[in-house]
């Protein structure tokens, strides 16, 4: 099992659960619109299956 640490990632609703938007800008400017900016709860996979998503953070578009 291996967990998810998505920071810097593109957002992937495949991998990843949004439970926020934040401007990106505000935060950290090298970090680009979709992408994520914290993990709230660390997701995990087996494999290249997701067991449970990564709740996280996303710098708004």
């Amino acid at each position: 099992m291996n967990a998810l640490n998505p920071v810097g990632e593109k957002f992937d609703p495949n991998r990843h659960q949004a439970v926020s938007m934040v401007d990106g800008a505000s935060r950290d400017p090298a970090v680009p619109p979709n992408h994520v900016v914290e993990v709230m709860q660390k997701g995990y996979l087996i494999g290249e299956r997701v067991i449970r998503p990564a709740l996280v953070i996303v710098s708004a578009p």
